[in-house]
Order: C-alpha cells, then structure tokens, then sequence
C-alpha cells in the first residue's frame, strides 16, 4: 500500500480519489484493526525533535578545553623522555576530568531528551464513525483527523471541509503569516505553499478548524523528507556556560604569560628544563578551573531533573539557568490561581437581569433549570467543539476535552437532559466563525427547528452568537435604558468573581461570515461560571513576594472578575493597581511603563496587550515570567524571559514555552522559581569554591622562586589535587539545598556572577594564597626537615580545598546556622578526597610517586589548626562583604 500511496499528488485530486486510495471512509474514517494493519506497515508518526550529541562527540567534544589540551602536551612529553610515573598520573587525570565531563553532559542531555516525552502530542481522530483523542504517533494514512484551533497538525493531510481555517506553515516554508487554507483542487504541479487544500505535519493551526484525509506520516511527509534540515538546531550551551567557557581561555591565556614567566625563573635559578616544563604545566592546569564546566553542568542537569519531579518540564538548560533571576511573573488567573474547575452556577435571561433577580445563593451550582433557562442552555450548545470521548457512559463520568467553559456547557446540559449527543436538538447549524481572542465570540449558523417565547427564539433561520458579554451587549439592538441597566448588571456579577458568557441571536443578513457584521442583535442571556481560588494560592504569592519576585495577574477577563479573585487572594487593591485593555491601548509605551511601578491587574487584555506589558517590563530591567495556554500567547511566551505554557493549553503555546506545566497550578510555577534559585546560588558556590583556589599554585609556584626557596609542590602533587579531589566537591553542590531561599534578593544580584560572587572569589582566593605562601617561607627558615615541610604544605594545600567546601555552602549565612553534613554527596566527596590525600603521605608506593613522608600526630593536628584558620577566613569574608553592604 505505501508505493501506492507515495505515487500520487493528493492536491491535485477530489476528495472521492483521495478517499478511494486511501481505502478510507470520510463519514467513518477507519477501523481500529486496519490501524493496526497500517501501523505496522508504516511504523509509528514520529520525525523531527532536537538532535543529540552523538556519545562520541559528546566525548571528542571534553578534549577542546584548554586544560585538557596542554595536559595532553605535557603527557606527551613525559611519554617521549620515558618518564612513565609522571605520564601515567597525566593520563589518569585525563581519563578521569573526560569522564566526569562526559557523564554530566550526557546526562544533562539525556534528562532534558526524556522530559520531552512527558509532552505529549493528541490528536482527535475519527475512527469506527466515533471520535476520539489519541497519541499523534498513532496516527497513519487513512486516518481522518479533526483539527482544532492551537492543535499541531499530526501528518500531511489533505482538507475536506474546514472553517476558518488558517495554519502557521513557517516551519516549513518560512512564511511568517499564517495560511488561509482551501478544499478545492490544486494543480499537480503546485509548490508545498501553493498547495492549499494540504496541511502538513509539524504546523499548527492558527486560527478556525477542519477535517482531513491523512495521507503521508513520519519519515514520508514534507517535513519528515527534511528533517535533518529543519531540527537539526543542537543543545547549544546556556549563556553562563558560554562566558565559563569564554573565561577558561581568557584565564588560559594570563596564566600563560605567568607561566612563562615562572618557566624562566625556574631556568634561571637553575632547575632542569624538564622539571619546569612539568611544573608550568601544573601551575598552568591548577589557574585553570578545570571543573567549573563540569560543575555547572551538574547543577543545570540536576536542577531540571528536580524540577521535573515536581510537575514542571523545563524544555533547555537555558531556560533553567534564567528561572533563577525571575524577578515578576505576569500570571493568567484561571487554573493557575484557580482551581481549573469552572462550574454553571447560573443562567439568567435579559429579563432576569434587568430586574436584578437571581438563581443561585452564592457560587453554588445550579440544580433546577426552568424551561427558559434550559432553552438558552440549548443554544448554547450550539456554539461549542466538545470531544466526548465515552458518550455511552452517564454524564459525569465523560472524557471531554475542549475548552474549558464549553465543556462545562455540554456537561451541565446533558445532565439536565439535552440531547447533546445527537447535536441537533435545536437545529442542524455550523459554526462559521471560531472564536478568536480578537472578536472574543463564536457564530454558528443554521435552521432553529423549535421556538421558545419566553427568551424570543423562533422558529427558522438564524445565527447564534456566543461569546463576551460587554462586546455583544455594545452589538445588541436596544433602548439606552436597558443598555445602561444590564451593562450594570453584568459588572454587579463579574465583582462576585463569575466568569460570564452572553448569548444572542441575529435573523437576518445569514449570508455574511463577516465578523464585522455581526451587530444588531438580539440580547438573549448569560451564563455565570465559578471558579475558587486554590486554597495554597494565597501563601504561594506570599512566598514569591518573600524572594523578592513580584506577581502581578494578566487576564482577559472583566474587571469586576479580576478584582474579586484579587480579594480572595488577599491584595489590596485600589483604582491605581488596576488597568483595563481599553486603558492601556490609550496609553503611550513612557506613561504605560511608569504604571508598571504600581499595577497588579490588567483586566481585559488580549495577547498583544501582554506582549506589550511584557516587554516594557524587560525594559525596566525586570526578568520576566508569563503564563499563556493559546495560540496568540506564543508570540509573548516567546518574547519574555521565560514563556511557561499550561499543560491544558495549546500545542503552539507548549511549543515556544520554555517551561510547560504539567499541572495547571500556580504551586508549580513558584517550585519552579525555587529552583531555579537554587540553581543559582548552586552556581555561585561552585564558581566561588573552584575560582578562589585557581591562584594557588601561581602564588606559591612564583613567591617560591622570586624568594628563592624550593619548589614547594611537585607538578604532580598540584596535579593529583586539581583532578582527584577539587573536583568531587564542586559536582556535589548540585545536590545542595538551598540555605538562603528566604533572603531578598535586589535586582543587581539576579545575575550569576554579582557582586558577592566577585568580592568572595577575589577576597578569599588573595588571603588564603598568601597566607599559604607566608606559613611555607616561615616553616623553610626553620631547621625543620625540608621533607617534611613540603609534605606538610601538600597536605594543608589538599585539605583546605576539601573542607571550605563546607563554608561555602552559604554565600550568605556563618557556617554552623545550618546543618553542615546535610548533604551527602559532598560528605563522601570529601571523605573520597581525605582518603586519596592520606594513601600519598602513608602509602609507601605513593610515597615515591608524590615525593611525600609519613607525618607525625603534631603535624595533623597542625593541618587541622590550618584548616580551622582558613575557614575562618572565608567566614571572615563573608561576613566583612555583608557588613560592607549594609553600611
């Protein structure tokens, strides 16, 4: 069957050809067995997604540091002069740092690989005559798919019938404006653009609906021929890892000239050249933070990995590396900080709300309709795209998916006995404008084959309008009395926190499809939905706000709406906090931007409203987070610093987000800040940890020489300490908790590398180097075994780098106000370091090898004074950067 259908151009064929090769049924599409049959012969709809690094250029890609390469020099070298020992530590430490480097990378990309699979792509396809949702990889030629409004489109298909149909090909094509698509026959010969009675697999439909024949899937659709092309857009390395990178080679080339310069002196003084080589390239190797990629890596991979345990699936590294610096989140309302449970809680007809009567006690659901209100239920139905997947079971025990207030439509109507799932219990109608955040209603049009007096339906031709209830009021034929009357009345109810939909009817001009004729109408009713806030809403926002992130709500709703749930989560709200659409398209981007300052609500706004707000944001210095869930979200979703797309929400808004919820809940959003907070200060630390010690060695290495004393490390010694024990520690801060997730942070503290991270690295790297090189230059004017003192110096050299590890856990707080064994990946980093350091001073073997003598009971509890002192230092710096700040 697969040559058979690869041979013809479907877009240059009738729908009845189409269908004939295809073997499918348009009524029917077709059976679940002949799925089968088909998935087997054309495998499963899959093409496209990031490429991975291959393993082995994961692997080849840990030998392009810098480090790396003059290690690799140095090893050589030691090869060609026989020097075996020296080599073989060289080599071991390659090995090692190339596969901690390549676990972590790997592992970074494998959890980001496996989060994309937590997304999900459906499809709703007809099968067996029934309607149903499905994973699009199920998908195969024949199948007949309905396409909605925010859907990705799942395979190449070609259109039956549509409805406003338009799809955003630009992934394909590189047209940017969205195609307005066709049923009718188009030459053979047609180029992909021109071919628009075709929809292809991996574009997204912009606006409106329809049905199609699917007729190629996975490696034969268009985008499928191409997709080494169109994904091949690698993992690229997060802005930070970048700079850490950038600064590697920077330091590279300053240590250098060091280096250089101690190779000369060495020379000088009259050391061997072969020893100075060594020696350079270790004091070479030590300046160089040779874990801090690897480090950042950890934090990154791990921090995701975390995230995404709590319901939240960040889609790259990047991303992750930002969240931390969030500083407002622009935040939707409904089932963010809603439950996402909107019920019917009232219908009332125009009647009704001109003499201000009610239905309902409060927000309770309604339990008793009166025909009249069953009959603007009725229409009502008329104008939604519900799927109900098991319509043979009662009611409230459907699978629907579709929007959300339509579904609470079809679900309340059904359950007070309206046929909804023959659809034609009023009529047989078609929706001929999709709703769209632009006109914000639908219209369908059609036969009404009942009357009902009391709401003035009749019998016959008509459109039914459903939609916002401010916009069909203003397009309603009516006295100025009743105007002003229900206009209040609607703002009375939008302050009680419903959510209103107006119906209205229009009995003549049925030709047009033109929004823009859509007036003097017929004011029928509104229905009144409920949403509660989520109980932890309130205590979130609070906790947001305590990290000094500021939440403020966009929403399309009515003011009255907005400010009711504002109350309930407990702002305090005045008639400055509050900007409606209207408002602020009058304003100018200057008098807007200044507003920020002191707005919390922007009530009826439309998507290119938040772009707007979103940007002026960023201008004023903010980092800024938005939630979206349509297709005309995407553009803001992509603009802000971080897009985050409810998992409800539309396949485009999940396309461009940087981070999709899988759980439409505000709780989840602030787990997200938290981490990425904690990334952040993750990050500090171990720039800090690794950073401060990269000056050791060129120190003591060149104050040695300059004052003539003995070399007082070998080049292996500083070797062994920069790859085997440095390293554990600073992978470990990837597991740290956060200690100072409660401290405020200001605006200029929100970047990686602050002034905290540059006053600790300066500060501590200085003092430790120099009282390292003055404690040596004392112990050598003594009559004390040069043996011994050198050894002794290796030791303090070693254990320092390990235990400060601890006094860096917290840039921010003293070492013992929080629990310093908390983390156990950095406890057995640690112990693995004092073990190594220990078999080089007691090992025999070892001995040999680094040049060391065993050291008595005095000298370790002299390391330990040395530790304890240092310590006290970073402290010390700590403390000092802080008081500073203050004062």
């Amino acid at each position: 069957m697969q040559k058979k259908i690869t041979s013809h151009l479907f877009w240059g064929l009738s729908i009845e050809e189409v269908t004939s090769i295809l073997e499918t049924d348009i009524e029917k599409g077709i059976s679940e067995q002949e799925v089968n049959t088909r998935k087997k012969e054309f495998g499963e709809n899959k093409f496209g997604g990031i490429k991975k690094f291959s393993r082995s250029k994961t692997l080849s890609k840990q030998f392009k540091s810098p480090f790396i390469f003059i290690l690799l020099i140095a090893g050589i070298a030691t090869l060609f002069l026989h020097e075996w020992v020296d080599a073989t530590i060289i080599f071991l430490a390659i090995g090692i740092n190339t596969a901690l480097g390549f676990y972590q990378e790997n592992k970074a990309e494998t959890t980001l690989s496996k989060l994309q699979s937590y997304i999900q792509e459906r499809t709703r396809v007809i099968r067996d005559g029934i309607e149903r949702e499905v994973d699009a990889a199920s998908i195969v030629p024949g199948d007949i798919i309905h396409l909605v409004s925010g859907s990705r489109v799942p395979a190449d298909a070609r259109l039956i019938s549509i409805n406003g149909l338009r799809v955003d090909e630009a992934i394909l094509t590189g047209e940017s404006l969205a195609v307005e698509k066709e049923i009718k026959i188009m030459s053979g010969a047609a180029s992909i653009p021109d071919r628009k009675n075709m929809v292809f697999g991996g574009t997204l439909v912009a606006e409106g609906n329809g049905i199609a024949i699917v007729t190629s899937t996975s490696d034969n659709t268009e985008i499928g021929k191409i997709a080494d092309l169109v994904f091949s857009t690698e993992q690229e390395l997060t802005p930070l890892q970048k700079a850490v990178a950038k600064l590697s080679w920077v330091i590279a080339i300053v240590v250098t000239f060091l280096v250089a310069g101690i190779f000369a002196l060495g020379l000088y003084r009259g050391e061997s050249v072969f020893e100075m080589f060594l020696m350079s390239v270790a004091v070479a190797v030590g300046a160089i933070p040779e874990a801090l990629p690897i480090g950042l890596t950890a934090v990154l991979a791990v921090g995701v990995e975390q995230l995404a345990k709590k319901k939240g699936v960040m889609r790259n590294l990047s991303a992750a590396e930002t969240l931390g610096s969030t500083s407002v989140i622009m935040t939707d309302k409904t089932g963010t900080l809603t439950e996402g449970n909107m019920k019917l809680v009232d219908i009332l007809s125009k009647d009704d709300l001109l003499s201000g009567l009610s239905h309902t006690d409060g927000n309770s659901s309604l339990e008793r309709f009166s025909q009249k209100q069953k009959g603007i239920l009725s229409l009502a139905t008329i104008n939604t795209n519900v799927l109900i997947e098991n319509k043979t079971d009662k009611p409230e025990d459907w699978r629907m998916s579709g929007n959300t207030l339509e579904i609470n439509i079809i679900r309340s109507a059904a359950l007070h006995g309206i046929d909804v799932i023959d659809g034609e219990h009023m009529g047989k109608f078609q929706n001929t404008l999709p709703f769209n955040s632009k006109n914000k209603f639908s219209v369908s049009k059609g036969e009404l084959n009942t009357g009902i007096k009391e709401i003035e339906i009749k019998k016959g031709s008509a459109k039914i309008i459903l939609g916002a209830p401010d916009i069909l009021l203003q397009k309603a034929k009516m006295d100025k009395d009743s105007f002003v009357l229900l206009q209040k009345r609607i703002e009375e109810l939008s302050k009680e926190g419903k959510r209103l939909l107006a119906l209205a009817v229009k009995y003549d001009d049925l030709n047009s499809n033109d929004a823009s004729d859509i007036k003097d109408l017929t004011f029928i009713g509104i229905l009144a939905f409920y949403d509660p806030i989520r109980k932890t809403a309130p205590q979130a926002i609070e906790k947001m706000e305590r990290f000094g992130v500021r939440v403020v709500m966009a929403t399309g709703d009515l003011k009255g709406t907005a400010m009711a749930v504002a109350r309930d989560l407990g702002w305090n709200i005045d008639a400055g906090s509050i900007l409606s659409g209207d408002e602020i398209q009058q304003m100018d981007d200057d008098d807007l931007k200044e507003a920020l300052e002191k707005v919390r609500i922007f009530a009826r706004v439309t998507p290119e409203d938040k772009l707007r707000i979103g940007k002026l944001f960023q201008q004023r210095g903010e980092v800024v987070a938005m939630t979206g869930d349509g297709v005309n979200d995407a553009p803001s979703l992509k603009a802000v610093d971080i897009g985050i797309a409810v998992g409800s929400g539309s396949d485009v808004a999940k396309g461009v987000a940087d981070l999709v919820l899988l759980d439409d809940n505000f709780d989840v959003i602030v787990s997200a800040i938290e981490e990425g907070k904690r990334m952040l200060r993750n990050i500090r630390k171990t720039f800090v940890y690794l950073m401060s010690n990269s000056l050791d060695e060129v120190i003591i290495i060149g104050g040695s020489l300059l004052a003539g004393l003995a070399l007082p490390l070998t080049a292996i010694q500083i070797i062994w300490v920069n790859f085997f024990t440095g390293s554990l520690p600073a992978i470990a801060f990837a597991f740290d908790k956060d200690f100072d997730v409660n401290i405020k942070e200001s605006k200029t503290e929100k970047v990686v590398l602050n002034k905290e991270v540059k006053f600790l690295t300066i500060g501590i790297g200085i003092l430790t180097s120099f009282l390292l090189f003055f404690m040596y230059w004392f112990l050598m004017s003594t009559s004390l075994s040069e043996d011994v003192v050198r050894t002794f110096l290796f030791a303090c050299f070693s254990s320092y780098i390990l235990f400060v590890a601890f006094s860096l856990r917290s840039l921010k707080k003293p070492l013992f106000s929080y629990n310093v064994f908390s983390n156990r990946f950095l406890n057995v980093g640690v112990f693995i370091g004092i073990l190594l350091l220990a078999s080089t001073i007691y090992i025999p073997f070892l001995q040999d090898i680094f040049n060391t003598v065993a050291l008595s009971l005095l000298w370790i509890a002299l390391i330990v004074i040395w530790v304890i002192i240092n310590i006290a230092l970073v402290e010390f710096a700590k403390w000092l950067f802080y008081r500073q700040k203050k004062v």
